[in-house]
């Protein structure tokens, strides 16, 4: 389609019709995994304790499922900036595609931080991504761990989603099972966001941004190293579209 075109159709040019459907997929994807994920710390602290440390990371993990099978054939599911930007640098998704999908991202993790903070009030800092002092976890620390658990996300993601050799069908229940394992062990530790649109409308809704960083920073590094590990030790090739 020529730009003409596209612009006649209310799009930016360069645009193509499908975009919208990834954005708003992408939208909807990163609202849901915010909503169910950063929900569960924050019922959970309003409850006194009742879902514990195994609860989050379940529901972490379920809802990670769900967008995949959901989106995953629109839009790719990535829910994440940092994910996007590794497909893109190891050629799985357009460049074009990225400043649309992050904007998505962003602004559905904002969205349900509000409304997590409306409908259930400011309880166990809004679910936010944070590091443990209580057990002595710097913020240092908690870059490291972020970074390691990004790039293992990736690695996984890459290897069952985005290599067309693995077994496709299943590749919803391999993340969902990776994330629900990583928030499960390191999210009272470190927080586990491998996400830094995960980590956002949480912090938006807290009000303090002072530990964000790290779950920017972390996931940006780790997922980066992730896809090229992933084409080094899979001998991956670039499918751009």
């Amino acid at each position: 389609m020529s730009d003409e075109a596209t612009l006649r159709r209310g799009l930016p040019a360069g645009a193509r019709p499908d975009d919208l459907r990834r954005y708003g997929c992408e939208f909807i994807g990163t609202f849901s995994l915010v909503f169910f994920a950063a929900g569960a710390v924050v019922v959970d602290a309003k409850m006194g304790g009742t879902l514990g440390a195994i609860g989050p990371g379940l529901i972490s993990g379920l809802i990670i499922t769900v967008v995949i099978y959901t989106f995953g054939h629109v839009s790719g599911a990535h829910v994440n900036p940092a994910l996007s930007i590794a497909a893109a640098l190891i050629g799985h998704l357009d460049w074009r595609l990225v400043p649309g999908y992050a904007l998505a991202q962003l602004a559905g993790s904002v969205l349900a931080g509000m409304c997590l903070l409306w409908a259930l009030g400011d309880y166990g800092a809004m679910g936010a991504n944070l590091p443990n002092a209580a057990i002595g976890i710097t913020p240092l620390t908690a870059f490291l761990i972020e970074l390691f658990l990004a790039f293992l996300l990736m690695w996984v993601v890459a290897g069952v989603g985005l290599d067309k050799r693995a077994h496709g069908p299943f590749a919803g229940v391999a993340v969902g099972a990776v994330v629900g394992i990583e928030v499960m062990l390191m999210g009272p530790v470190a927080g586990a966001a491998m996400n830094p649109a995960r980590a956002l409308g949480p912090y938006v809704a807290m009000g303090d941004f002072t530990h964000y960083w790290i779950y920017v920073a972390g996931p940006l590094i780790g997922m980066a190293l992730g896809a090229y590990a992933w084409r080094f030790t899979h001998g991956g090739r670039e499918r751009t579209g």
